[in-house]
């Protein structure tokens, strides 16, 4: 095999680790600032003698369709007090950003070949790391450790994360795929999924205002946020 194959697939590898590393930093952090935000959204609120819960109110159909939120089978509304939840209020998107793609999305034949090539692989992992297969005689860390590591790859073989069982194949030295061409390929356009996941997620008001380095910088984004729900300008 010709070495500029195993380079490209190399860096489309890094690449993707590096995607999915960004993706799980930009959730984890929004998640964490919600609470902060939400506080500051109230008391800026509070400052500038703005109702929230009577906007709530006078807004409730556009804050439905902000959120996305439906009726429910019997058909009452979601509880108003589902609305002030920081989890909802702070993850609203305030930019445009092009939406993933609908679920009638058909598996290629790079999907196709790489699920079946880490299936193998899988299975190869299986047998140095599933509960029943492992070595009783081991000390009881390893014994533990390899269980983790099995429900780590069970996980990253039904989320696709493939570059997980790559890292435990080279670990006990496994033999993995060698379709490199196909593997290149699929991992650049998951790096790009990936890429548009960490775009949105950065175009919260969450990760937003956990990027603000000044009040000023957050109060600028909280109004933003004010006239996003209510269509009020904040002066």
């Amino acid at each position: 095999m010709p070495i500029s194959k195993k380079l490209k697939w190399k860096r489309a590898l890094s690449r993707l680790r590096f995607c999915y590393d960004e993706l799980e930093y930009t959730q984890e952090l929004s998640k964490d600032t919600a609470v902060e935000f939400e506080a500051y959204y109230r008391r800026f609120c509070a400052q500038k003698n703005i109702n929230i819960s009577s906007l709530d109110k006078q807004n409730k159909e556009r804050l439905d369709t902000l959120y996305g939120r439906h009726e429910i089978t019997d058909g009452n509304t979601q509880d108003q007090a589902s609305i002030e939840a920081p989890s909802d209020t702070a993850i609203i998107i305030h930019n445009n950003i092009p939406s993933d793609k609908d679920d009638s999305y058909q598996m290629s034949a790079d999907d196709i070949a790489m699920h079946d090539a880490f299936s193998k692989l899988f299975k190869q992992i299986a047998l140095k790391l599933h509960p029943d297969r492992i070595d009783k005689s081991l000390p009881d860390d390893e014994i533990k450790m390899r269980v983790n590591m099995f429900q780590d790859a069970n996980q990253a073989f039904e989320d696709k994360k493939y570059y997980i069982l790559l890292d435990l194949a080279d670990r006990y030295n496994i033999s993995t795929p060698k379709n490199y061409e196909q593997q290149t390929r699929w991992m650049k356009r998951e790096s790009e999924k990936v890429a548009q996941q960490v775009d949105k997620e950065k175009n919260t008001y969450n990760y937003g205002f956990a990027e603000a380095e000044t009040d000023e910088e957050k109060d600028q984004l909280i109004k933003k946020f004010i006239f996003q729900l209510f269509r009020i300008i904040v002066k």
